[in-house]
């Protein structure tokens, strides 16, 4: 029999490898995670947290952590070529049960879910992966200590040893390795454009309160953004013009040169500044046999919707119940078939919608400029569609309205307390109905299965002893809207799917079980 070191080995350590690490760590799993730099990153780089990353940072219980990092503003104020507004794109609350977007600052994030990663993973800094091979049962793959990093360029030793586990995850970003080995080729949606990034540490945040954030200056002499992430801490970004090139903005003295008009070296300095290729490039597929892909190792977006770290959350929170299953011998191994199919249908449509938003920026046609700024001023350019649900995978194959849609977190009150649904109630798959007992529908076997994937079984009917009570209306108007009595989600947040009628709950489930085990 062969030895297996770990039940899943991670390469790479940003917020997706760490949030991974976390969820599959939190089931019990042995996790290991390399990460060829031998510290934290430190910088900002990610944004935005939207309602989705932010239920799974309450799953992991550090909202308190970074609440001081993190901003919740009311819309995303988007100028045109004369400086006035074109368009102001609401934020405002989501099904998640928070806001449906908040700015941050990356390294506070980070910080908290390293401290929560290393009490349930084995994470081992300073080693980078340079070779895999798949088994077919298990994968080895061989890493190499790091002396270090000199100039930005990491230094590699002569200490190599192979890591055994029975599934690899490469979540180490665009440039990934694992992509690589695995033969995946990237698919380009046929976006790019240079953009300098500077992060600010103003002396004094209030003197730039009055500024609207976050803001896309849609401006043909040169776009830009201007944003706040977290309490201390500004960012711009500026487009670089065709006589530009990146190296122009090398030392720290031109990129002053393109700041001053808005921030002075007398308000503060400069912690950070690099020119990113906006690319817009998503993997072929995310799965390869027992190797799966995550974050920007799957999918590289423009910036202009927040989206991308964001996805890469999503990622992770679709793939752990996903690993977990399948170790706990539950699931049949075609569960991984659907990890692909779900989220590179979302990934590539969420790709698509930044890709529109970044075109409307990066006009530099004054003509061009002025007609997009009318067009959105009398109502005629619409507003950005909705991020989409998933995609073909592991949902109730009778259609139904909320089958692969985001789940509603509302807040409720139970015998163990109030708050918000996670919370109270607990995670996993969840049974919620709003008619009868869930219990009185289901028989033994059934009950069985459910109680085997960690299911949590509940009513908002207030005559069934034990129901909870919904607070907010929430839970119950996502049903009612819906035409459902009763509906199943997942533990990554979205819907399995609904019935109309109480009676039809044991189906639901049979058709859960059968997608779930292949009718082992």
């Amino acid at each position: 029999m062969t030895s297996i070191d770990h039940d899943v080995l991670i390469v790479g350590y940003g917020p997706v490898g760490q949030a991974l690490a976390c969820l599959l760590g939190e089931q019990g799993h042995d996790v290991a995670v390399v990460e060829r730099f031998d510290a934290l990153y430190g910088l900002p780089r990610a944004i935005r947290l939207d309602g989705e990353a932010m239920r799974l940072i309450q799953r992991f219980g550090l909202v308190d952590q970074i609440r001081d990092e993190i901003a919740a503003p009311e819309s995303y104020a988007w100028f045109g070529a004369d400086g006035d507004l074109i368009v102001d794109i609401p934020i405002g609350p989501s099904p998640a049960g928070w806001h449906s977007g908040y700015t941050f600052y990356q390294p506070a994030l980070e910080s908290a879910l390293d401290g929560l990663a290393r009490t349930r993973a084995r994470v081992e800094l300073g080693w980078a992966a340079e070779n895999l091979v798949d088994h077919g049962d298990h994968v080895d793959v061989t890493i190499r200590r790091g002396a270090g990093v000199d100039g930005g360029v990491w230094q590699p030793t002569d200490e190599t040893r192979v890591v055994r586990a029975r599934y690899v995850v490469g979540a180490d970003g665009a440039n990934s390795f694992v992509r690589g080995a695995c033969g995946i080729d990237w698919v380009d949606l046929g976006f790019q454009e240079p953009w300098l990034v500077i992060d600010v540490r103003p002396n004094d945040m209030d003197e730039f309160e009055h500024l609207p954030s976050p803001a896309q200056y849609c401006d043909p002499k040169r776009p830009r953004v201007e944003v706040r992430n977290g309490s201390s801490h500004r960012r711009w970004e500026f487009m670089l013009l065709d006589d530009e090139p990146p190296e122009a903005y090398k030392e720290e003295a031109a990129v002053w040169r393109i700041l001053e008009p808005y921030f002075r070296p007398d308000q503060g300095t400069i912690v950070r500044h690099a020119v990113y290729q906006f690319r817009s490039l998503i993997a072929e597929r995310m799965r390869e046999g027992r190797v799966m892909l995550a974050g920007d190792a799957a999918h590289l977006m423009p910036p202009f919707m927040g989206e991308g770290m964001c996805s890469g959350l999503r990622d992770a929170n679709n793939l752990a119940w996903r690993i977990d299953l399948l170790l706990r011998g539950i699931a049949a191994p075609e569960i991984l078939d659907e990890y692909t199919s779900e989220r590179r249908f979302q990934n590539e449509v969420t790709v698509g919608i930044s890709i529109e938003m970044g075109k409307v920026s990066c006009t530099l046609d004054p003509v061009a400029a002025a007609q997009r700024d009318a067009a959105f001023r009398s109502g005629d350019a619409p507003p950005p569609p909705p991020l989409p649900g998933l995609g073909p995978g592991l949902k109730h194959r009778i259609p139904d309205p909320v089958a692969g849609e985001r789940a509603v977190q509302g807040r409720v009150t139970s015998a163990g307390g109030s708050g918000r649904f996670d919370d109270v109630v607990g995670r996993g798959f969840v049974l919620i109905t709003v008619n009868g007992d869930p219990y009185a529908q289901l028989e033994p076997a059934q009950l069985a299965f459910l109680e085997g994937i960690g299911t949590q079984i509940v009513t908002l009917d207030p005559a069934v002893p034990g129901a909870l009570t919904d607070l907010d209306g929430e839970l119950s108007e996502w049903l009612t809207t819906a035409g459902l009595e009763a509906v199943i989600s997942r533990p990554d947040y979205y819907a399995f799917g609904g019935v109309s009628s109480s009676s039809e709950i044991p189906a639901l489930v049979d058709d859960l079980r059968l997608q779930i085990t292949g009718d082992r």
